[in-house]
């Protein structure tokens, strides 16, 4: 067995979208996904519960993930990984972005 990165599956109008738009600005939802180690479902299920804002869409119809869109990815993965609550990890984020502000600013 090898620990491989998922593949990428390219769904509805992604599967005409490049890896990267022009600009290199960013990763489709699926790419998105497999970086996380997650479905392209449970991305749409996190939109769904607010815990991360949808991006916006390119020309070609894709909506594109930058670093922040996947740092918080990955934090909201690894917390209901360890069995955080949906429903608790939006406000447990945007505290501790708090206290990273307070932080930054001293």
């Amino acid at each position: 067995m090898t620990n491989q990165a998922p593949a990428i599956r390219m769904q509805g109008p992604e599967k005409f979208c490049e890896t990267t738009d022009a600009a290199g600005d960013g990763f489709t939802i699926g790419q998105a996904a497999a970086f996380a180690g997650i479905a392209v479902t449970t991305v749409r299920h996190y939109h769904r519960h607010g815990l991360i804002d949808e991006p916006e869409r390119d020309s070609c119809g894709c909506r594109r993930y930058r670093s922040a869109e996947l740092l918080r990815l990955v934090q909201v993965r690894t917390l209901a990984g360890a069995g955080v609550p949906l429903a608790e990890i939006g406000d447990l984020l945007d505290y501790l972005a708090q206290i990273e502000d307070i932080l930054d600013s001293r």
